[in-house]
Formats: C-alpha cells, sequence, structure tokens
C-alpha cells in the first residue's frame, strides 16, 4: 500500500510516507495477530495484552492494569476484566492495604488458560514481528523508540 498522494510541505516525502509505513505495518501486524488469537481462542488482542500483563504481576487492581495497557482505553479495560470475571478466568480480592480497592487475580483455571493463549500470542508475534527482522531490525526499533519516548512521546 502507498502513502496517499499529498504534497507536504513540513515533512519531506520520505516522512510522510516512513508515516504511513509506520501506521500500515501497525494494523497489518496486530491485525494478523488478532485474527490468530479470534481463530484460535475466540479472545481478542486486548483482552491478551490484560492477561499477559496480569500473568506479570498479580495480584493488581484493574486502575494500575490498565495503566499499562496500550491498545485498550481504561473504561474497555474494565468492561474487559469483567468478562473474564465472568468467564471464570478472574476473581477480586480485597486490599489488604486499602479496603476500597480491589485486587484481580486469576483462578486456577484463568491462569492455565493466560498461560496457553501467552504461548499462541507468543508464537503469533515472533512469526509476524520477529522473524522477518533480524537483532539489527529489533535494535533499530528499540532505538527508535527511546528516541520518541525521550521526546515526550511515550506513555504517559
Amino acid at each position: 500500500m502507498k502513502a496517499p498522494a499529498s504534497n507536504p510541505q513540513l515533512i519531506s516525502p520520505d516522512q510522510v510516507r516512513g508515516w504511513f509505513a509506520l501506521l500500515l505495518t501497525h494494523a497489518t501486524v496486530t491485525g494478523r495477530i488478532h485474527a490468530v488469537l479470534m481463530e484460535r481462542h475466540k479472545i481478542s488482542f486486548s483482552t491478551v495484552e490484560i492477561l499477559c500483563w496480569l500473568l506479570e504481576t498479580e495480584p493488581q487492581s484493574v486502575r494500575a492494569l490498565s495503566g499499562r495497557l496500550v491498545s485498550v482505553s481504561p473504561t474497555r479495560a474494565s468492561r474487559l476484566v469483567q468478562d473474564l470475571i465472568d468467564a471464570g478466568h478472574l476473581q477480586r480480592g480485597a486490599d489488604q492495604g486499602d479496603g476500597r480497592v480491589s485486587l484481580i487475580s486469576f483462578t486456577e483455571s484463568g491462569r492455565h488458560f493466560a498461560e496457553t493463549i501467552k504461548r499462541t500470542f507468543e508464537g503469533t508475534v515472533k512469526k509476524y514481528f520477529v522473524d522477518p527482522l533480524d537483532n539489527e531490525d529489533i535494535a533499530a526499533l528499540i532505538r527508535i523508540w527511546g528516541k520518541l519516548e525521550t521526546a515526550g512521546l511515550g506513555p504517559s
């Protein structure tokens, strides 16, 4: 897919192409990963992100969890967490330090479910993102992200 024709005045044609290449890459790779997750597990990319973060650190509050997410808003994260609770994958518990806060953790079957999905997710990321690139490409992406993050464009 080509970038839309334009006569940029503030950025060069190559910079315009770079921007649209970034957008197209994001949409293509995440779309492919989402399709595999839906086909194999009937679960969205956003839900997988919640499960993966929770696997890394649990229990945690929905608020803390939603602050780490990149593919979903805090409001949507709350709905997805509730869907996972309703499905029996997650449970709420009281925060012993602050009774106003509920903490989210896995049920036993939910942990197995999340670990299975994480393996699918990682395999799909490997296939559609890691395998087409070499180590220099990955290092360049990390370096580029670092520059954008330093410029104030990282997560808030």
